[in-house]
């Protein structure tokens, strides 16, 4: 066997050659259809704001506006949360144009929106015989 100084680079020039020889490109065949999907996931995010009530106690009525945030494409209920009623004690609520009755057990569903929804809404609150201090909190929850 020759140990020629030059032996070894010719050596690893005739590997590299020969193993880019058996490196074919691939080739689909025409009737080959091939393709990618990209998909993302976007949180649900859901919140609601309160600016601040006005309360005029000639009238016993509370307004305000909140705003409401939700991304979520099937939608949200708004409720609202309080102590509970006494008996003959009625709190009306007013919420975007919708009346209701608080329930006297302290939670209450007062609205729902169908799809996504980003906007103010006004908010009137009655509070009829009324024993004792009344404290609403609103809360989202999407679908």
């Amino acid at each position: 066997m020759l140990k020629s100084p030059l032996f070894r680079p010719i050596a690893i020039a005739v590997t590299i050659i020969s193993g880019s020889l058996f490196a074919l490109p691939a080739h689909a065949a025409p009737n080959d259809s091939g393709g990618f999907s990209v998909g993302v996931t976007v949180p649900v995010i859901c919140d609601l704001e309160a600016s601040d009530f006005i309360i005029d106690q000639t009238t016993n009525m509370i307004t305000g506006q909140v705003q409401e945030y939700c991304n979520s494409s099937r939608g949200f209920h708004v409720l609202a949360n309080h102590r509970p009623l006494l008996s003959g004690e009625q709190v009306d609520l007013t919420y975007g144009g919708v009346p209701s009755e608080l329930a006297a057990s302290g939670f209450s569903s007062v609205a729902f929106r169908s799809g996504a929804r980003f906007g103010y809404v006004p908010i009137t609150i009655r509070a009829n015989n009324v024993e004792g201090p009344i404290a609403l909190s609103f809360a989202v929850t999407a679908l």
